[in-house]
């Protein structure tokens, strides 16, 4: 097997984690490898049109590509409100992996595409290194410091870390799904649409005084329809979709509605269930076109223009750390002397068996506590992202962006020091990372004082 290469960190997964916690280590001086099994950078916020974190995005990277990206024309950088609290704005996909290119050139990340992890190399507890597959056959990597940012805790599994698995009744998961995008859609005409229907609606933003397309770019956003989907059925409509409401968002093109609805039911890391989930979600995609220009007004000309790449895998399994942050933390808005960050991302759970979901806010938020970022029992790998270990209903908030930023922040940051240190992540004092964190401005969690700048839960309009 040929040795590809010695590293200081090796992070494993390229979507938004991997991409912070790579930045984040590099920046720390450490030599830096990222790993990808695709061809792409961004994951679920380039090639997945996740593009609307759902909560504040604090300082460090992924802030910086979000500010990097409104100055290449492609995002609303400001801080939004919701009805459950705070938010950073939308950007377009394709700009921000533009950001994240440069931005992990400038940072010198190496990358490797096409690769994947099919083993570790272990000393006892310990990982230190990886066996990859690549395109020119097996490679291995050796590592001080490996960072699993997979989504999936690949690497973890890999390990021999434990994991928990859906919600604990029955182990059912929160279902996939996949954005498509719309072209041509009249959008004054459809929010005249909404206004007159408010009692269908669950949040609607628009920007005050608009009245062009080209005035609601990247500013638009509503969820809702329960009413109108519940009437197209009773008039014989074929609603393939276990869903019982639709999220609209527009793109940087004028007249452009990315639409968020599709949902199928099903365990991720099955091979079968996983591949059928990515040809039910093109189904149900046309399906919810034909609903939109039949019922909604706005869609009439418009055009279905393209399915996201990325299947929108929301939970898999959740890897069992030194601490595993519960619902009641999330709920009672807790803090902690490790926490690595605070964050306000609302429990977002979409029904792992039915059409409904919730949202709801979490106050000023809770901290994340470093120890959910060191699986139990494994030394010399973090876990980042949402892998972390976190209770079911906790999950609906720590599985969002703003959320996985954060860990993946720390985990970077954590993974370089640990490699200078010449010891374990687990060794490493939290105060470390924290001092590292604190230096960018990154509100940690630690006591009840801890607020996020601008965090006003205010009604949308």
């Amino acid at each position: 097997m040929q040795l590809f290469g010695r590293y200081d960190v090796v992070v494993v997964g390229a979507g938004v984690t991997g991409v912070v916690a790579s930045v984040a280590a590099a920046r720390e001086g450490a030599r830096t490898l990222l790993v990808e099994a695709s061809g792409l950078l961004g994951g679920l916020i380039t090639g997945g049109r996740l593009t609307k974190p759902t909560g504040f995005v604090q300082p460090g990277v992924y802030r910086e590509l979000i500010e990097r990206t409104a100055g290449l024309g492609g995002a609303d950088p400001d801080t939004r409100e919701s009805y459950w609290g705070t938010y950073t704005g939308v950007f377009d996909p394709e700009l921000m992996q533009r950001a994240i290119i440069e931005t992990l050139e400038e940072s010198g990340v190496e990358v490797l595409l096409f690769a994947t992890a099919t083993d570790v190399v272990r000393d006892g507890p310990r990982v230190r290194g990886l066996h990859l597959h690549t395109k020119g056959g097996p490679a291995l990597v050796l590592a001080h410091a490996v960072v699993d940012t997979t989504g999936d805790g690949d690497v973890a599994a890999l390990s021999g870390a434990g994991a928990m698995v859906g919600r604990p009744e029955d182990g059912r998961t929160q279902p996939m799904t996949s954005y498509f995008r719309i072209l041509g859609v009249d959008i004054p005409r459809l929010v005249d649409d909404c206004r007159r229907h408010p009692d269908d609606l669950w949040e609607l933003v628009v920007p005050e005084g608009a009245s062009t397309n080209a005035d609601y770019v990247l500013r638009f956003f509503m969820t809702g329809f329960t009413q109108r989907i519940e009437r197209a059925r009773g008039e014989g409509f074929a609603w393939s979709i276990p869903k019982n409401h639709v999220t609209l968002k527009t793109g940087l093109l004028p007249g452009e509605v990315n639409v968020n609805v599709t949902r199928v039911h099903g365990d991720a890391l099955d091979p079968r269930q996983r591949t059928n989930a990515a040809l039910t979600v093109r189904k149900q995609a046309y399906c919810a076109f034909d609903f939109l220009k039949r019922y909604v007004d706005g869609f009439q000309d418009a055009v279905f223009f393209d399915l996201a790449p990325v299947l929108g895998v929301r939970e898999t399994r959740r890897i069992r750390g030194d601490y595993v942050l519960s619902d009641e933390d999330v709920r009672t808005e807790a803090r902690f002397d490790d926490a690595i960050g605070l964050c306000n991302a609302p429990v977002d759970i979409h029904d792992p068996a039915g059409e409904k979901g919730i949202m709801v806010g979490v106050g000023s938020g809770y901290g994340i506590p470093y120890r959910a970022l060191l699986p139990a029992g494994v030394d010399g790998l973090l876990v980042a992202g949402r892998c972390i270990s976190v209770e079911a209903v906790a999950f609906g908030s720590t599985r969002n962006t703003p959320a996985c930023a954060l860990t993946g922040q720390a985990a970077g940051a954590a993974a370089a020091l640990a490699a200078r240190r010449e010891i374990t992540p687990r060794e490493l004092p939290a105060r470390a990372v924290q001092d590292a964190l604190s230096a960018l401005g990154v509100v940690l969690g630690r006591t009840a004082d801890d607020r996020l700048a601008g965090d006003q839960v205010g009604a949308a309009t």
